[in-house]
C-alpha cells in the first residue's frame, strides 16, 4: 500500500523535505526511465539515508553486467543527459534534456542515421533520426522520429503524421498547396528524400507509407509509446512490494535490494507426532554473492535468516533468528556458477493455520528475499490414520549413517531424502518424485499415487510405507502437456478402504529443462537436544495463550535436566506463578540465582514470588534491582505496587500503579487500587 503522502501528491498532503540534489535526481536525471511505482515510493521516502539507498537499488535493477565494476547503462544515461544539454538545447532557452528531441536522445541514444534538412527555401528546418530497435525493448526493428521546426521559427519539436500532417513540413510562404491534400505534399518530400516522404506518414519503417492516397498511419502513437516504455520494460518492481511490506523488518542498508526466490513448504511428523514444518528457498545464481580471500581460494558469506509464523489473528507464534556461515571452494564455485543455490531447513510448529515468513539476507551483496507460504498444521497427537500433504521433488537420495530420527534434516524421513521442487514446477518429461508420510497406519495399508489433469489419470503409483512411515512414489509426465497439476496421494486398506488422504498442486511447463540447484545449504531442528523441542512448543502454547499446554511442555522441558536450557525453569517459574503455585515456582528460581544473579527474568521473577509469598521486604529488593536491569513489566510494576502499599509506603505504591497503567492503560483492577489510595 503506498503511503498517504503517495497519494495526495497534488498537495493536499505535504511532501517530506527533499535535498536538491535528490529533487533533481527525480524530476530530471530519471524523469524518463523511472517507472510509475518507483518514482511513488521514492516520493514517500521519509529520510536522506533511505533515499540513497533506493537510488543505488534503482541503479542496481539497470546493470546490464552485474560482473564488473562499473554500470555501464548508468554511465551511458549520463553520458546521454551530458550530450543532450550540451548540444540539444542551443535553439531554445530550455536545458537539453527538456526538449523534445532531447528527451527522446536520452531514452534511445545516438540514432544510427541523421539526417538535416535546413536551409531550403521550401521545407522548415527538420532532422530526420534512424533507429534499429529490437523486440528484446519492445520496440519495432526498424523506426523513424522527426523533428522540425514550426511555423519555421523556434526549437524543433517532435513532428507527428497524423496531429501535424506533411503540409506542416513545407514553408508556406514558398509552396503552395491545397489545403487538405497530403499526397501532394508526400509527392513532394519524396523527391527530395524516400526516407522524409516515410517518416512524414508513418514512423514504423517496416510499415509501408501509404503513397497512393497520403494517409498518415494511425500506429505512430504505438511506436512512440513503446519508445517510452522502452527502458521500463524488463524493469521488475517487486522490490518496491517488499520494501512495502517488509521494509522496516530488515536493515537500512538492505532495504531495497529484495531478490526474487523460488520455495518449497513442507510439514511432516517428527519425535513424539510433532509437526515439524520444513521449508526450502532457491535464489538464481547471479543473487547470491560471495566475498573471497585473496587467493581465490575460499569463497564466503554469511547467510541472516529469520523464520516468523502468525496464526490468522495476526499472533506471533513464533520467530527465530540465525546466522549461517557458508564457506566453499573454487571448485564448488565454479560447479554451481550457472545454477541456483538453495538453502534448506526446519522448525517445530504446533497445530493451527499459520503465514509463515522465511527472511533472508546475505551480508556480502545486502540482498534479501522473503519466501512466505500459508500452512496449516494437523493436530497428529490426536488423529487415527493420517497422510501428510505431499512434497514433490525432482530427485531422492537414500542416506547412511543418518544418525537419530531425531536429527533430521529438511525433507529428510529416516533415510530417505528429497530434493523437493520449487514453486512445484516440472519439465514435461520429468519424474516427480511424490513424497508423503503415513501416521497410525494399519500394516497392510499402502498408499496409492495419481497424477492427474482434471479428471483424467496420467499416470498412477502404489507404494508400502516405509521407516518414519514414508512413502514414496515417482510419477512419469512423458507424453504430458503443459498446464496444472494434482497429485493426490490415498491411504488404503488391502480392502480399498480409504483411511486418509491428501494432495498437492504441480505445474509441468513446456520448457525443455527447469533449473536445479547445485548446491544446498541444509540445516534441521535437532529434536535430539535433550529438552529443546518442549521448550519451543511450550512457548508456542504460551504466546497462543494456551498455559495449560504451555506448561505441560515447560515441565518436559525442566525434566529433561538440560543445564544448557536455564530458561526452561524460568519459563515453568512464570506459569507456576500465574497459576498462584509460588512455592514451587521460588523452588525454580532460587535454583538459578546463584549462576545468574543479573538475569531479568530471574531476578524479576524471585521478586513477583516473594510479593506472592507475601515477602514484601524482600519483594521490593528484588524488584527494584531488575528495575535496574530492564524496562519493567505491567506484572512487575504492580507487584512493586501491592509490596510497597503493605509495607506502608503508599506514595511509592501510587507511583507503580500508575507507571503500569501508563503502559497498559485496560487494567481495571489496578485503577481501582489507585483510585483508592488516592482518595486517602
Amino acid at each position: 500500500m503506498i503511503s498517504a503522502a503517495v497519494l495526495a501528491l497534488a498537495g493536499a498532503v505535504v511532501l517530506p523535505e527533499m535535498s536538491e540534489a535528490h529533487r533533481k535526481w527525480i524530476d530530471e536525471e530519471v524523469v524518463y526511465i523511472i517507472t510509475d511505482k518507483e518514482k511513488e515510493v521514492f516520493l514517500s521516502l521519509q529520510t536522506v539515508e533511505e533515499r540513497e539507498r533506493f537510488i543505488e537499488a534503482f541503479w542496481v535493477r539497470r546493470d546490464p553486467n552485474p560482473a564488473t565494476p562499473s554500470n555501464e547503462l548508468k554511465e551511458e544515461h549520463y553520458r546521454r543527459i551530458e550530450h543532450s544539454n550540451r548540444f540539444l538545447g542551443r535553439d531554445t532557452f530550455r536545458p537539453g534534456w527538456r526538449t523534445d528531441r532531447g528527451r527522446y536522445y536520452i531514452l534511445l541514444g545516438e540514432p544510427k542515421i541523421t539526417q538535416r534538412f535546413s536551409g531550403s527555401n521550401d521545407i522548415v528546418d527538420s532532422e530526420l533520426w534512424f533507429y534499429q530497435g529490437g523486440s528484446d525493448k519492445g520496440l519495432p526493428g526498424a523506426f523513424y522520429l522527426l523533428f522540425f521546426q514550426r511555423d519555421g521559427v523556434g526549437e524543433l519539436e517532435l513532428y507527428h503524421p497524423v496531429g501535424d500532417g506533411p503540409q506542416q513540413l513545407f514553408r508556406s510562404a514558398s509552396v503552395v498547396l491545397p489545403d487538405t491534400n497530403n499526397l501532394a505534399a508526400v509527392e513532394l518530400l519524396e523527391e527530395l528524400s524516400p526516407d522524409l516522404a516515410h517518416a512524414s506518414l508513418s514512423y514504423d519503417a517496416g510499415q509501408p507509407p501509404d503513397l497512393f492516397t497520403g494517409r498518415a498511419s494511425l500506429g505512430t502513437d504505438s511506436v512512440l509509446a513503446r519508445i517510452e516504455e522502452s527502458p521500463k520494460r524488463a524493469i521488475r518492481t517487486d522490490y518496491l512490494d517488499a520494501w512495502l511490506r517488509y521494509g522496516n523488518r530488515v536493515a537500512a542498508d538492505y532495504s531495497f535490494n529484495f531478490v526474487p526466490n523460488r520455495s518449497a513448504f513442507g510439514v511432516l511428523v517428527g519425535p513424539e507426532r510433532t509437526a515439524i514444518v520444513h521449508y526450502g528457498i532457491e535464489l538464481d545464481p547471479e543473487n547470491f554473492g560471495l566475498a573471497s580471500d585473496e587467493e581465490k581460494t575460499k569463497f564466503y558469506t554469511t547467510l541472516d535468516v529469520t523464520v516468523e509464523a502468525r496464526n490468522a489473528g495476526g499472533t506471533l507464534v513464533f520467530a527465530n533468528e540465525r546466522s549461517d556461515f557458508v564457506e566453499l571452494s573454487s571448485s564448488q564455485v565454479q560447479a554451481i556458477e550457472r545454477f541456483p543455490v538453495a538453502y534448506h531447513d526446519t522448525f517445530p510448529l504446533v497445530p493451527g493455520r499459520y503465514t509463515v515468513s522465511i527472511i533472508l539476507r546475505n551480508r556480502v551483496l545486502k540482498r534479501y528475499t522473503v519466501a512466505e507460504a500459508e500452512i496449516l498444521v494437523p493436530d497428529f497427537s490426536r488423529s487415527g490414520a493420517a497422510l501428510t500433504e505431499p512434497i514433490l521433488g525432482y530427485r531422492t537420495e537414500q542416506l547412511f549413517n543418518v544418525g537419530s530420527e531425531s536429527e533430521m534434516r529438511a525433507f529428510q524421513l529416516g533415510s530417505l531424502r528429497l530434493e523437493p521442487s520449487a514453486d512445484g514446477y516440472f519439465a514435461i518429461g520429468d519424474t516427480i518424485f511424490a513424497f508423503t508420510q503415513a501416521i497410525g497406519t494399519p500394516s497392510e495399508a499402502q498408499v496409492h499415487f495419481e497424477l492427474l489433469l482434471g479428471d483424467e489419470v496420467l499416470d498412477r503409483q502404489q507404494a508400502p510405507a516405509r521407516e518414519s512411515g514414508a512413502a514414496l512414489a515417482e510419477l512419469a509426465t512423458l507424453g504430458a502437456v503443459g498446464g496444472n497439476y494434482l497429485v493426490r496421494a490415498r491411504l488404503l486398506r488391502a480392502d480399498g478402504t480409504v483411511l486418509a488422504e491428501s494432495s498437492a498442486p504441480a505445474i509441468l511447463s513446456p520448457r525443455s529443462v527447469v533449473a536445479r540447484p547445485n548446491f544446498v545449504y541444509r540445516r534441521g531442528f535437532n529434536a535430539g537436544v535433550p529438552g529443546l523441542l518442549p521448550l519451543v512448543l511450550g512457548d508456542q502454547w504460551s504466546m497462543l495463550q494456551k498455559s495449560d499446554l504451555a506448561g505441560a511442555e515447560y515441565e518436559k522441558a525442566v525434566a529433561a535436566a538440560n543445564q544448557k536450557l536455564p530458561q526452561a525453569r524460568w519459563k515453568l517459574a512464570y506459569h507456576y506463578l500465574s497459576q498462584n503455585r509460588t512455592a514451587e515456582a521460588l523452588e525454580l528460581l532460587a535454583s538459578l540465582e546463584e549462576a545468574f544473579p543479573s538475569q531479568y527474568e530471574v531476578v524479576a521473577g524471585l521478586g513477583i514470588a516473594y510479593s506472592q509469598a507475601g515477602d514484601d521486604a524482600r519483594a521490593v529488593s528484588y524488584l527494584e534491582r531488575a528495575l535496574t536491569l530492564r524496562p519493567p513489566s505491567t506484572r512487575m510494576l504492580n507487584a512493586l505496587g501491592e509490596s510497597q502499599e503493605r509495607l506502608g509506603d503508599l506514595e511509592k505504591a501510587k507511583g507503580f500503579y500508575q507507571r503500569s497503567l501508563d503502559l497498559d492503560p485496560d487494567q481495571p483492577a489496578v485503577r481501582e487500587r489507585l483510585a483508592r489510595l488516592v482518595s486517602k
